[in-house]
């Protein structure tokens, strides 16, 4: 903001007010309880110029979504896709075969953690093998930050998984399923190229959030983050993985290489998360 002076206002930032819906949560009601507090404390509408929610109906509906409702009033306002709402939406278009590495690592993680017993028998097994960690991570869709700590602790621990799944006494077939894919080292690959993406998406959407925050500086971080997502597509065309310090170090141990088919994968997924992110 600048003024007559010759100098920058700083942005003020306040809580309106937090209320919780009793019943239903479509755009009328949401628009009704907005409503009522602005005209019991003789706020003008006239003066609202911005408006930021996520991309549901109720929100964005052209004729009776939140957003018409707030502009049949205050035809000034601009309206804006939550950045962080946005970022969480990109993620989800995902390849087949990333969506089921990561569908696959989840499964590994609830088999662990899903049984009392394994989650100790595991830790003592971790700490006898040395291993700097001593149990997995679990999985939230919700809290869907914790994919990027999830599989990077997955994929630290995965030579204690497979020793821990093969000694292991388990019937049935999906120990057997797990074990091989620990084994696999294109699943692996997968699983270090998902940990390192969504490592930074965290980074990303930490970064997003909390005090003096305004649009301008969220929208530069976004497009930050949307040429380097480009650069890397780049990149990872020209045959390098520098760029994703999981991957890298894998390929790098191991005396490995990503094949053609699984590049060209990579490459797609971040190329489309640039175009998402916009």
């Amino acid at each position: 903001m600048y003024s007559s002076k010759n100098f920058f206002l700083p942005f003020e930032e306040e809580m309106l007010f937090c209320q919780s819906l009793s019943t239903k949560t479509t755009a009328e009601e949401i628009f009704k309880y907005i409503d009522c507090f602005i005209k019991e404390n003789g706020i003008d509408w006239s003066k609202c110029v911005g408006l930021t929610t996520d991309g549901a109906r109720a929100m964005c509906g052209i004729h009776t979504g939140l957003v018409a409702r707030v502009r049949s009033i205050a035809p000034l306002v601009q309206w804006t896709h939550c950045s962080i709402h946005r970022e969480a939406l990109a993620v989800k278009g995902m390849d087949e075969c990333f969506k089921k590495t990561l569908d696959d690592a989840v499964k590994i993680v609830n088999f662990i953690k899903a049984r009392p017993k394994n989650p100790r028998l595991f830790g003592v097994l971790c700490d006898e093998m040395g291993s700097e960690h001593k149990q997995l991570l679990l999985h939230c869709e919700v809290r869907w930050l914790s994919r990027g700590k999830v599989l990077t602790r997955l994929f630290e621990l995965r030579d204690e998984l497979a020793v821990f799944l093969r000694e292991g006494d388990y019937n049935g077939k999906f120990a057997s399923s797990y074990f091989d894919c620990l084994t696999d080292n294109n699943w692996l690959k997968r699983l270090a190229y998902l940990a390192d993406i969504f490592g930074s998406l965290n980074v990303l959407n930490l970064t997003l959030q909390g005090k003096d925050n305004h649009k301008f500086f969220v929208q530069d971080k976004i497009e930050a983050m949307i040429i380097k997502l480009q650069r890397w597509a780049h990149k990872v065309e020209r045959g390098s993985f520098d760029a994703f310090p999981v991957l890298h170090d894998f390929l790098e141990t191991n005396e490995l290489k990503v094949d053609k088919s699984t590049a060209t994968t990579i490459k797609e997924h971040l190329k489309s998360l640039a175009s998402n992110l916009r």
